[in-house]
C-alpha cells in the first residue's frame, strides 16, 4: 500500500524543518544566547521566567507526543480510507458471491484478449449455463443454491488451467477464457475436461445431485469482433446442446446466431408466460368403457397468448425440452391441476418428457406438490413414453420404482409405436398401457389394426396392466373397443381438452373428430 508521508514533499519538507532547526541553534550558540537568557532572568526574578522557560522546554515533547499520535490516527484513517476503495473497486469487477470477476471484467478481458488474436494464438471463449439450478434452488434452498454456484466457479478454475479466466456473468451463467490451447485437439481436451467434471455429483447440506452443463464455445483467431458478439456466438452454441442429456458442449458454426436469436426470443415468451401463469393445464376426459362414466382426466398443457389464442403442445413443447424448461412446466401443470377440487376418487394422468429423467429431483418434488396441494399420489398416473429408456435405462428404471413407492401408477403411453419392446413391460411393472391413437382411426376397415389391439389388450390384461386406447371418436370405436376389452377410452367422442374439466359425458349420437 502506498501512502503519502513516505513520499519525497515529506521528506523534503522534513529536511528543510530540520535545517532550520540546526541554523537557529548555530546562531544561538554564537551569540551565547542563553548567558544573555540566564542574566535577564535573575535581574528579573519576580517575573518567574526560568519557571516559564522550563515549561516551554517541556511543551516540545509533549507537543512530540500528541503529533506523533495524531500523525498515527491520520495514517490509519487514510489506510482504511484507501482499504474501502480497493474494496469498492474490487466489487465493482468481481462477483460478490463467488469472488470470481464479473460480466464488466470479463467483457474487459475478452476485449483485450481478442486484440491479440490470430490463427496461431487462437481465443477460445466458453459460455457455461447451470442445467438444474432452478431445481437445486427449489428443492433445497438458496443457501443450496449458493453452494451450487461457489463449487461450480471452483471446478471450472480447476479444470480450465492455469491461463483461464473464469468469470460469473449472473444468475447460473458462467464464462471461461482460454487463450493457451494453440492446436484444435488440445482445446477440445480442455473443453471435455471441463465438461466432464460435471459429470461429479454436487454435494449439499441435504444430500448429493447430479446437475449438468450446457457449453457453448467460439473460436476466434483474428481480431475485428466485439466481445458482445463473441459472447452472443457462445450463446448460440449453448443452445444448441441444451437438452441432449445432463452435459453437453457445442462449437458454433455459422448460422447458429440467427436460429439462437429466433429460439432465445421464443425462450423470453415462454418464460414469461409461465411467470404469468399463462401455461395453463387443459382437461380431457378418461371414460371407463364398461361403467360408461368419466373417472379422470389427462392434464395437457396449452400456451395461452395475449390475444386470447391458443398454441397446442407441439409448437412449444419441444422448445421447452431444449432450453430446459420443460420441468417447470410439468411442475406448473400438476400443481394447478391437483389443487383443483376435484370429486372424490378423481384420477389425474399427466405426461413426462424422456428429457426429465436426467433431474435426480424429478420425483422429491413431485412429492412434495401432491403433500403441498392434498391430491393422493395414488390417484396420479404417470404416462412416458418409451424413448425415455432409449438413452438411460438404468435411471429409468430407478425413477420408476421411485414413484410406485410413492403410490403413483405407471402408464406407457403410445404403446405399438416407437420403440415399444414386450421387454419393457415386464421389467418395468407399469400399472396402464395406452395404445396410440394411429391404431384407431381406421380400426371399423382395417382387420390388420383390429388385430393389434385385440392381442395387446389380451396381452395387458395377462400382465395385469389397465388398457387405454386414445382417439375414440365415434360410436363405433367405442363399441369395438369394449368388445376388445380395452378398459378405459380417451377422444372426442367424449370431450375435446378445455380449461374447465367436462363433468358429464357429451351426446353420444354427435362424437366426431374436428
Amino acid at each position: 500500500m502506498h501512502l503519502p508521508f513516505t513520499s519525497s514533499p515529506t521528506t523534503r519538507d522534513a529536511a528543510i524543518i530540520f535545517g532550520l532547526a540546526l541554523v537557529l541553534l548555530a546562531v544561538f550558540i554564537g551569540a551565547e544566547a542563553f548567558e544573555y537568557i540566564v542574566d535577564f532572568s535573575d535581574r528579573h526574578e519576580n517575573l518567574e521566567i526560568d519557571e516559564g522557560l522550563t515549561v516551554l522546554m517541556v511543551m516540545p515533547i509533549a507537543m512530540g507526543i500528541f503529533a506523533w499520535r495524531r500523525l498515527a490516527e491520520a495514517r490509519t484513517e487514510l489506510a482504511r480510507r484507501i482499504e474501502a476503495e480497493e474494496k469498492a473497486h474490487a466489487l465493482a469487477r468481481h462477483d460478490p458471491l463467488t469472488g470470481l470477476p464479473n460480466r464488466r471484467h470479463a467483457e474487459h478481458e475478452i476485449g483485450r484478449a481478442l486484440e491479440k488474436a490470430t490463427p496461431d494464438a487462437p481465443v477460445a471463449v466458453l459460455l457455461v449455463d447451470v442445467n438444474r439450478f432452478k431445481s437445486i434452488n427449489d428443492l433445497y434452498g438458496h443457501a443450496a443454491g449458493d453452494r451450487l454456484l461457489l463449487d461450480t466457479g471452483a471446478r471450472l478454475r480447476e479444470t480450465g488451467g492455469p491461463d483461464a479466466l473464469v468469470a460469473r456473468l449472473g444468475g447460473d451463467e458462467f464464462v471461461v477464457l482460454l487463450q493457451g490451447p494453440k492446436r484444435q485437439d488440445e482445446l477440445i481436451h480442455r473443453v471435455e475436461m471441463i465438461s466432464e467434471s460435471f459429470a461429479r455429483p454436487f454435494v449439499f447440506d441435504h444430500g448429493s445431485s447430479l446437475v449438468g452443463a450446457s457449453i457453448g464455445v467460439t473460436l476466434v483467431d483474428r481480431p475485428g469482433l466485439t466481445p458482445d458478439q463473441v459472447l452472443a456466438r457462445a450463446d448460440a452454441a449453448m443452445y444448441r446442446c441444451k437438452g441432449k442429456g445432463l452435459n453437453g458442449f457445442a462449437f458454433f458454426e455459422e448460422g447458429m446466431e440467427f436460429a439462437a436469436f429466433r429460439r432465445a426470443q421464443i425462450e423470453r415468451d415462454l418464460r414469461q408466460a409461465l411467470a404469468e401463469e399463462r401455461i395453463e393445464p387443459f382437461f380431457q376426459p378418461l371414460v371407463s368403457l364398461t361403467e360408461g362414466c368419466i373417472n379422470g382426466y389427462e392434464v395437457l398443457a396449452r400456451w395461452r397468448l395475449h390475444d386470447g389464442t391458443l398454441r397446442l403442445p407441439d409448437e412449444f413443447i419441444p422448445i421447452a425440452e431444449d432450453c430446459g424448461l420443460i420441468g417447470e412446466i410439468y411442475f406448473a401443470m400438476l400443481r394447478r391441476a391437483a389443487a383443483r377440487p376435484w370429486p372424490r376418487a378423481t384420477r389425474l394422468a399427466i405426461n413426462l418428457s424422456p428429457i426429465q429423467f436426467e433431474d435426480d429431483t424429478l420425483v422429491e418434488r413431485t412429492r412434495q406438490v401432491l403433500e403441498e396441494t392434498g391430491f393422493p399420489p395414488g390417484q396420479l398416473d404417470i404416462e412416458i413414453t418409451e424413448s425415455a429408456f432409449v438413452s438411460n435405462l438404468e435411471r429409468a428404471r430407478i425413477v420408476i420404482a421411485e414413484f410406485k413407492e410413492l403410490g403413483i401408477q405407471m402408464a406407457l403411453d403410445d404403446f405399438g409405436t416407437g420403440y415399444s419392446s414386450l421387454r419393457h413391460l415386464s421389467e418395468f411393472h407399469f400399472d396402464k398401457l395406452k395404445i396410440d391413437r394411429s391404431f384407431i382411426t381406421d380400426l371399423a376397415d382395417n382387420p390388420a389394426s383390429q388385430t393389434i389391439v385385440r392381442t395387446i389388450t389380451a396381452m395387458a390384461h395377462n400382465l395385469g396392466l389397465r388398457v387405454t386406447v386414445e382417439g375414440v371418436e365415434s360410436i363405433e370405436n367405442e363399441a369395438d373397443l369394449l368388445g376388445f376389452g380395452c378398459d378405459v377410452g380417451q377422444g372426442y367422442l367424449y370431450g375435446r381438452p378445455a380449461a374447465q374439466p367436462e363433468t358429464r359425458l357429451l351426446p353420444r349420437s354427435t362424437g366426431q373428430a374436428a
